[in-house]
């Protein structure tokens, strides 16, 4: 199954840059927006630290340990200044928090955000790399990489975003020299604009949580139709 590039009215749409045939099943609908992040000036001061979008944090838990289809956390993203973006560099930095069993601070997973462009709907959107680099090797990564997408909706005076990350291998090209791709598990992105304490700075704060098309229904995928 191939994926369309537009950003669809009501539900994530598990698009990539290239067509992608899904993994798992479609029905896959954003939730509220999330709560903004009180600890919004530590956050912060840790995604203006990063380098190159993602920064080389130390995390003593593999990618899939930290990010995988089950995956409840928190999201953020912060807008990178004019004169602090560079030609094809993201446009925002943030970071994905999720809370670990086995560790006391929460494990803080990079996100770094660029704005595209939909091919035939010319809809904005933000294409996201979620990942934390390797210290010793800046080319690799301790956590992902992964990749998705972050939609922006408005109604009225109301502004939400909602989108995806996922887990995604390329597995050939089809008649048209697209990628095609299988997808492993995917988490849904809802957020919403928020303003920090002092009123300065915007920023765009919400949640990650399962997708429906990590769910399994084993009476529902046996029926022929």
């Amino acid at each position: 199954m191939t994926h369309s590039n537009e950003a669809p009215q009501s539900e994530t749409s598990a698009a990539t840059t290239e067509r992608k045939p899904r993994g798992g099943r479609r029905g896959r609908r954003a939730g509220q927006a999330g709560t903004a992040d009180t600890g919004i000036n530590r956050v912060a001061e840790t995604v203006t630290s990063a380098t190159h979008g993602v920064s080389k944090m130390n995390t003593q838990s593999r990618g899939l340990d930290v990010l995988d289809g089950a995956t409840v956390g928190k999201f953020v993203l912060f807008g990178i200044s004019r004169n602090e973006q560079v030609k094809d560099g993201p446009v925002m930095r943030g970071l994905v928090e999720v809370k670990s069993e086995t560790q006391a601070m929460p494990i803080k997973v990079q996100v770094a955000a660029w704005l595209k462009i939909g091919r035939s709907s010319g809809t904005e959107y933000l294409s996201l790399k979620v990942g934390n680099n390797n210290p010793e090797d800046p080319e690799s990564y301790k956590v992902g990489p992964f990749y998705g997408r972050l939609f922006r909706q408005v109604d009225g005076n109301r502004t939400r975003y909602f989108g995806f990350i996922e887990a995604s291998e390329k597995t050939g090209e089809d008649e048209n020299g697209q990628g095609t791709y299988v997808t492993h598990w995917q988490l849904r992105v809802t957020a919403r604009l928020a303003v920090s304490n002092d009123q300065k700075t915007k920023y765009i704060s919400g949640s990650v949580a399962p997708s429906q098309m990590n769910e399994t229904d084993e009476e529902t995928s046996s029926l022929p139709f």
